[in-house]
């Protein structure tokens, strides 16, 4: 298994605007005041523990996103709203972007769903590997 290098201090971040809390909001929610919350936005790392109080805190396994296979909650994601036609007719899926979602997170989970596709076509070439065979 490849570990995926990814800036956690977006990520965090990314996942706050994704559920619309205000840095205020999520700071409560971890017991810090707002003003550290910016320094652990801005930090590529951080520490299992606080990782684990935050993942908690924001409903999601952070962990998971350091996986680089097919069973991230990202992959999982796309798949379950393909699975279950919240997508279009193409089988794209809708994604909503809060309005209060800046510019680097955006630029990010631009690279985070190119890196999704890149994977779902790596997966393609490789059964139809096991289809020849």
């Amino acid at each position: 298994m490849k570990v995926a290098e990814i800036n956690i201090g977006l990520r965090i971040e990314q996942r706050i605007n994704e559920l619309g809390f205000s840095k205020s909001e999520f700071g409560r929610r971890i017991g810090i005041p707002q003003q550290n919350v910016n320094r652990i936005l801005a930090k590529s790392n951080i520490d299992t523990d606080k990782l684990i109080l935050i993942s908690n805190a924001l409903d999601y396994n952070f962990f998971s996103d350091y996986k680089d296979d097919c069973n991230s909650n990202s992959i999982n994601a796309v798949n379950s709203a393909i699975a279950t036609g919240s997508g279009n007719a193409n089988n794209n899926v809708n994604i909503e972007v809060p309005s209060n979602t800046d510019t680097a997170v955006l630029v990010e989970r631009v690279k985070l769903l190119e890196a999704l596709v890149a994977e779902k076509e790596r997966l393609i070439k490789v059964y139809e590997k096991m289809i020849e065979k």
